[in-house]
């Protein structure tokens, strides 16, 4: 019988967490490295992951210091409550945004490849009421439910890989090392802003069953994303050259539908690495809904009064739905997803948990 406390065990929040980081980087970041750096761009992918694995031992030291307290409070706590309340409706607005984005960016790809006569808003609408019933059932629905999406998902997605490992044409990654640092240093930026989701660290310690063991699990989910996204990365150029990539919306899709499967009866490979994206864009928008609706939530003071979470939620819903009709197209969709990252990533991601936990060392130092 399952539980009914909200509580999820550490191997369910590596699941999570991979297919929440995911996201639209398992498409998107082949080509953006491939414009910074050229052929070197998988090396340029592996150092922005070995950053951003170092950067999450700031929240997970964060979460396991106050393993029953969210950004609200912690904000709150170690700033001041007007600060602390600006912060935390400013990562709802961001998570919002970045829910509506992805799914815009999601029924792009599916009317491109699969649904190609039905409306975008049918497709926002549908992604959006499965989204939100799994939001509305809770933490442990959705770790459930990223579980299961997890196996089904993912083992055809590895056998792809390593059949495009075995057909890829490695001459197109060389000469190894001919671009600059600066090359190399852009490419793993771009690398480090599609960690989009690395922030929601700050608010799952209170959902864990044994928040004081997260830190070693978390650090492994960050090296097995980084590690993935370093050979989806090689691979797209080895398969394609670096000008090709290029040139190229979703070389990732291209590049899968290229692999050849002995003996299949399937006409089109790339249809696993779609699975795959999907329960990631589903696992990503479910996570921004649920997460905006504890934000919400949690920045009311009176008890009295309190908005209950399914009314929240539904509200969200709309925003994020409106959201993801706002862009023209996908290439206005993809320029408002880069200012998102430049601007409310790099604070939220790379800024604020290096100050609060600098605040709360500080303050720590000062009581003893």
């Amino acid at each position: 019988m399952f539980s009914e406390n909200d509580k999820i065990s550490i191997r369910q929040l590596q699941v999570l967490l991979i297919l929440d980081l995911f996201g639209t980087a398992v498409v998107t970041l082949p080509r953006q490295t491939a414009i910074s750096a050229g052929n070197d761009g998988w090396i340029a992918v592996l150092l922005g992951s070995g950053i951003m694995v170092l950067f999450t031992l700031f929240f997970t030291t964060l979460g396991q210091r106050y393993p029953d307290k969210t950004v609200v409070e912690l904000s709150q706590r170690l700033l001041c409550r007007p600060i602390g309340l600006l912060l935390s409706l400013g990562l709802a607005i961001k998570l919002m945004i970045g829910a509506g984005l992805e799914l815009r960016i999601f029924c792009e790809m599916i009317g491109k490849y699969m649904l190609f006569r039905t409306p975008i808003a049918i497709t926002a609408a549908a992604m959006l009421f499965v989204c939100a019933y799994v939001a509305a059932e809770g933490y442990e629905c959705r770790a459930r439910t990223g579980e299961i999406l997890f196996v089904f998902v993912f083992v055809p997605f590895l056998v792809l890989l390593l059949l495009a490992l075995f057909t890829a044409d490695y001459s197109n990654l060389q000469p190894v090392m001919s671009h600059s640092a600066t090359e190399l240093a852009q490419g793993a930026w771009k690398t480090i802003l599609s960690f989009q989701g690395v922030e929601l660290l700050f608010l799952v310690f209170p959902y864990l069953q044994k928040p004081k063991k997260a830190k070693k699990s978390i650090l492994t989910a960050g090296i097995v994303i980084g590690f993935f996204l370093t050979v989806i990365t090689l691979l797209t150029i080895a398969v394609f050259g670096e000008y090709s990539v290029v040139s190229k919306l979703f070389p990732v899709l291209n590049m899968m539908d290229s692999v050849q499967l002995p003996g299949s009866f399937l006409d089109r490979q790339d249809i696993f690495l779609l699975w795959f994206w999907v329960a990631s864009i589903f696992a990503s928008v479910s996570a921004g809904l649920f997460f905006v609706t504890v934000i919400l939530e949690r920045m009311q003071s009176d008890k009295s009064k309190k908005i209950p979470a399914r009314r929240w939620l539904i509200g969200i819903v709309v925003i994020v739905f409106l959201i993801a009709l706002f862009p023209q197209d996908v290439a206005q969709t993809y320029d408002m997803m880069e200012k998102l990252k430049q601007y409310g990533g790099i604070f939220y991601i790379l800024i604020l948990p290096v100050v609060l936990l600098l605040l709360d060392t500080i303050k720590r130092r000062k009581q003893l």
